[in-house]
């Protein structure tokens, strides 16, 4: 775990998962999956359940709920998905802590970014009807609805990024966040608010952090406003 925020004072970039991470679309998630498994035959999931078994690539976790991949197509059960989940995950709140680290950022410096799984199309829409998209200074989905990895996109921003690896933080909710981060070389801290569980998650060995307030805490020498509620 870190110890001080001195570990973050080399720190110049701070690249961001977006699902789970910066907007609260658990709920959202799991209610499109059981549209799914409504449609498909497989039985519905609690969001423990979910964040239990989440994973990439997104193929294996639909797999390992109990679709058949061989008697429907990923790609069917994705475009079930996806004609629920992109038509409201505008309305999703931000979780808690996002404005509050994008400012503290902004004000010592400190770039940032995303890196998602998201089709990058509603990734800018979605930044864009939250008002954020100017926020950042790279945002980066990637070019499918598979959501396979985020690695090779990843090696694209950093060389986009054109600063040492090691100076780059990502924050994640995920254990595929913790793997992306360090294929690149990143410096990888994971937030236990997303798709899944603090108990797996411990498992990395990253630090591991309950929301972004808490880490926004350990990540700045000034005192911070109390993190307010995720906004619309």
């Amino acid at each position: 775990m870190i110890d001080d925020i001195l570990h973050f004072s080399g720190i110049e970039h701070v690249v961001f998962d977006w699902n789970g991470t910066l907007i609260d679309d658990l709920d959202l998630a799991v209610c499109a999956v059981n549209r799914c498994g409504e449609q498909f035959g497989v039985a519905p999931v609690t969001a423990e359940q979910y964040r239990a078994r989440f994973d990439f690539p997104i193929a294996g976790f639909y797999a390992s709920l109990g679709f058949d991949l061989d008697r429907v197509p990923f790609s069917t059960i994705v475009q079930h998905y996806l004609a629920h989940f992109d038509a409201n995950v505008a309305h999703c709140p931000l979780q808690p802590g996002v404005i509050e680290f994008l400012d503290a950022a902004r004000r010592v410096g400190i770039g940032v970014s995303i890196l998602s799984a998201s089709h990058c199309d509603v990734l800018v829409q979605t930044l864009r009807a939250k008002g954020l998209y100017e926020c950042f200074e790279h945002v980066v989905g990637l070019s499918h609805n598979q959501a396979t990895s985020k690695t090779a996109e990843a090696v694209v921003l950093q060389k986009t990024l054109g600063t040492p690896a090691s100076r780059t933080l990502f924050v994640g909710d995920t254990l595929h966040d913790f793997d992306v981060a360090n294929a690149v070389g990143w410096s990888p801290v994971l937030v236990a608010t997303g798709h899944q569980n603090s108990e797996r998650l411990r498992l990395s060995g990253a630090p591991l952090f309950d929301g972004l307030g808490d880490l926004l805490e350990r990540f700045t020498p000034f005192p911070i406003p109390h993190a307010k509620t995720g906004g619309a």
